[in-house]
């Protein structure tokens, strides 16, 4: 079996002085779960980062899906990321001006479905996620937990096979991050999606079947 995701000898540093990520060598497979830690600046939003597509890299290679990530043309990688990779960060960063329904919609218009089968898509979501009476509520206007589910509900509504979580629950009180980190993983299991994710909880990165510590550069798989 192909792995979905194949990052090999890959090198990120900054002004080629400060090395962030060294020589990391990292596969996953579809379905894959797999979190990863480490201290605060050791560069585990940059490797997000860069198997989303979002950053660049000074040296290596990373094949998506038998695809060669690193030459691709910005157009094309805007459009492979949008079809591919779902994302979910610790600011959920909705647009304040738009309601639930319009913020999770926005992979499906970006990706040139009609309005009227994206709103339709938009309103299973609104329901599976328990938002059905936030619909009209602008996000600035919900709660943590609430801005949080739309968050994750725009990232899973393209159906792609990854999705990267950022510290996800790191705005949440504890109570709220577990009950919301449970919901997800079950959808993401459900629908046999891969995810990474990085956090500096301990209790829900072993939820993870594949758990790795990112530190000094390094990306090391722990037990």
């Amino acid at each position: 079996m192909n792995n979905l995701i194949d990052l090999k000898n890959i090198i990120k540093s900054y002004n080629n002085e400060i090395k962030i990520l060294n020589n990391i060598n990292f596969s996953v497979n579809q379905s894959d779960l797999i979190s990863i830690i480490g201290p605060s600046g050791s560069g585990k939003t940059s490797l997000l980062n860069i198997i989303g597509s979002l950053d660049s890299f000074n040296s290596g290679t990373y094949q998506f899906n038998n695809i060669d990530v690193l030459k691709l043309k910005e157009k094309e990688k805007n459009k492979f990321r949008n079809k591919n990779i779902g994302f979910i960060h610790q600011f959920h960063y909705l647009i304040p001006e738009l309601t639930s329904l319009e913020n999770i919609i926005l992979p499906l218009l970006i990706s040139n479905l009609s309005l009227k089968d994206s709103i339709e898509i938009g309103h299973t979501y609104l329901k599976e996620f328990k938002l059905e009476d936030r619909k009209n509520i602008k996000s600035n206007l919900l709660s943590g937990g609430e801005q949080q589910r739309v968050s994750i509900a725009r990232a899973m509504i393209n159906s792609p096979s990854l999705i990267l979580a950022d510290e996800m629950t790191g705005n949440l009180d504890e109570k709220n991050s577990e009950l919301i980190f449970e919901f997800f993983i079950n959808k993401i299991k459900q629908n046999q999606q891969t995810l990474i994710f990085v956090t500096h909880n301990n209790k829900l990165a072993n939820i993870a079947k594949v758990k790795y510590k990112l530190e000094n550069g390094s990306l090391e798989r722990y037990l």
